[in-house]
């Protein structure tokens, strides 16, 4: 699959989530997201520009918690964050980090911790990120199955972003990670 995304910062999340909820976004459910990413001692993930990482979820409505370890490729333009995604789910996230260790990879700090306030509109996910010692943000994306519909996706996307006072040009192309350490992304 590919996520086909967009980020940017923003100043008032009331006003985003009003805005939102005027163009008819509904809101999916309230999250607080930890990530743990990886490389191997010789930054080959981070070079080839991909990432490695795996992420605790917890429902704050629930309580409920999943664990997934997610693979990104390396960004598919020069204008969004799209690219391939691999995803799958595991038991727990302290069991995950021993095997990555176990197979040579490392633990590349910070963790990135944040709160998720995530809407839906069709295929389209806004999220909206209070990230920890970095700031608030927001996260237009969608999932497809073919690269070919790449472009269109990020059309709507676009047409969403621009509804709500922002444009390409507002957007970042750094992972919370590299933000949080100071550096860039590298780039495709």
């Amino acid at each position: 699959m590919v996520e086909v995304e967009v980020k940017l910062p923003i100043d008032s999340i009331e006003k985003l989530q009003s805005d939102l909820e005027c163009l008819r976004f509904v809101k999916t459910g309230m999250f607080c997201e930890e990530d743990c990413y990886f490389d191997n001692d010789t930054r080959q993930i981070r070079t080839n520009g991909q990432a490695l990482r795996i992420r605790k979820v917890t429902d704050l409505q629930s309580d409920h918690s999943d664990v997934v370890i997610t693979f990104k490729g390396k960004k598919m333009d020069q204008v969004s964050m799209s690219r391939r995604e691999l995803e799958i789910q595991i038991a727990d996230a302290e069991t995950g980090i021993q095997i990555f260790e176990a197979l040579g990879f490392r633990i590349v700090p910070p963790k990135v911790i944040k709160t998720r306030n995530e809407y839906k509109i069709g295929q389209m996910t806004a999220c909206i990120d209070q990230v920890q010692n970095l700031g608030d943000f927001l996260e237009l994306e969608i999932v497809i199955q073919e690269c070919e519909d790449k472009d269109e996706a990020l059309g709507q996307i676009e047409s969403v972003l621009q509804k709500l006072g922002y444009s390409l040009k507002d957007t970042v192309r750094n992972s919370y990670l590299s933000m949080l350490q100071h550096t860039q992304d590298e780039d495709i």
